[in-house]
């Protein structure tokens, strides 16, 4: 409804002539004002603290992991150190080389001449065993000759007693027969006693001859028999020749000499075995490419190229974004609410989306001991706990090349569990 012009000039008049009502509208405003700013600050109120009612938030947290320290296996010279703290490193690429000009080789000189020596043993060896087998052919050549011309003389000398033995069989039997008519004789008187008595002496000579002769022919067997197992029997003789006795000794020195040549030739091979040995750990320490174990960032670098290292200096520090943990200072006092497994929200400072991780450890706050291996390190109160969340890097952006967020400050908000208990325990202790 639209206010004519003459009834607005008419209020104005009649307010100008009543200054009571013009107080009593400026209070009503100024309480209108108080209750709009009471409503928003109750508002406010209600947006603070009922979220901090219902999860705890701390802001005293960042994201953490731990690092890799790369040493140097050798001392030299660094080479190729061109990678700059904070880069990506992508898994089996070449970090550093080490190259080390001042290696020296006198072990593999000794060994080399150790393995000379034992080439030039091994053919002096080989050369004594060659003639050594020669001569023991020459031996076995005379040996068997000699056996064979023994058994041929025993052959001979066994056929002549036993044709000397015939003969003198045939001579008894003659005899015998004599004996027999010289006794018809005697009787008859045709000879005398004394002719009788000497035919029979001659029997008795003949038969002692014979035996004579089988005697001599069982010793030729027995020779003969001793011969076929390469024992020679005689008197003023060895059990067996010079020659043979020769070529047992020729046997023992070969069975020795193929033994040292044996044990010459296997520590020649060893040696070999160690040179070569010592020449790959030469080869690897002469020069040496370090490459990365694993897809991450460049933390720290220590050294650049021409720095002189050391077996043992730390080169540098990669980090894996694969195995970020947040960092979080909460109060001891609330560690029960903290619980192995359980959700947390948090927010990388400056930026606005909640991600989602899970409580994987939970220390006190008398745990002070320093983990240097760590990327950053959390500051915090003297009565502050500590509790490690796991995140998932894949729902940070890019971690890779924004050093893995490692050190980013985070917020953090956890779901507080109400226990009336403790609260009831805390309260009857500050009384007592």
């Amino acid at each position: 409804m639209r206010v004519l012009p003459g009834h607005e000039s008419g209020q104005k008049a009649l307010t100008s002539k009543n200054p009571t009502l013009h107080t009593i509208g400026m209070y009503t405003s100024f309480k209108n004002s108080k209750r709009a700013i009471g409503l928003g600050i109750a508002l406010v109120i209600a947006v603070v603290l009922v979220p901090a009612l219902a999860s705890f938030q701390s802001i005293n947290a960042i994201v953490n992991t731990h690092y890799v320290v790369v040493k140097s296996p050798i001392e030299g010279t660094l080479d190729g150190f061109s990678k700059m703290p904070g880069q990506p490193i992508e898994q089996g690429e070449e970090l550093v080389r080490i190259n080390n000009t001042r290696f020296k080789e006198s072990a593999v000189n000794e060994l080399a001449v150790e393995q000379k020596t034992l080439a030039e043993r091994s053919l002096g060896l080989q050369l004594h065993l060659k003639n050594l087998q020669q001569l023991q052919k020459d031996l076995q050549n005379r040996v068997s000759v000699h056996r064979t011309h023994e058994f041929l003389r025993l052959e001979e000398q066994l056929a002549q007693a036993k044709s000397e033995k015939k003969a003198q069989e045939s001579l008894i039997r003659e005899q015998q027969l004599l004996a027999q008519r010289n006794a018809l004789l005697l009787k008859e008187n045709f000879i005398s006693a004394a002719q009788n008595e000497a035919a029979q002496y001659a029997l008795e000579v003949t038969q002692s001859r014979l035996d004579i002769f089988q005697a001599r022919i069982r010793l030729l067997e027995t020779e003969k028999q001793a011969v076929t197992q390469f024992v020679y029997l005689g008197e003023g003789r060895n059990d067996v020749p010079y020659t043979q006795q020769r070529l047992d000794d020729v046997r023992l020195q070969i069975t020795d000499v193929a033994a040292r040549l044996g044990e010459n030739e296997q520590r020649s091979s060893d040696v070999q075995w160690q040179i070569s040995k010592e020449r790959d750990n030469m080869a690897m320490s002469r020069e040496v490419r370090m490459h990365v174990p694993s897809q991450g960032v460049l933390w720290r670098k220590f050294g650049s190229n021409g720095t002189e290292v050391v077996i043992g200096t730390d080169l540098a520090h990669l980090i894996n974004c694969d195995n970020l943990f947040l960092d979080v200072a909460v109060p001891e006092s609330s560690l029960e609410s903290f619980q192995i497994g359980k959700p947390v929200q948090y927010r990388l400072i400056g930026s606005t989306p909640w991600l989602t991780g899970q409580i994987h450890a939970v220390t006190g706050s008398g745990n002070n001991l320093q983990d240097t291996t760590l990327v950053a390190q959390l500051q915090r109160e003297k009565k502050d706990a500590r509790i490690f969340v796991k995140i998932n890097a894949a729902d940070l952006v890019k971690p890779q090349e924004n050093l893995c967020f490692a050190g980013r400050k985070v917020d953090v908000k956890v779901p507080r569990e109400w226990r009336p208990s403790v609260w009831l325990s805390r309260l009857s202790s500050f009384l007592m």
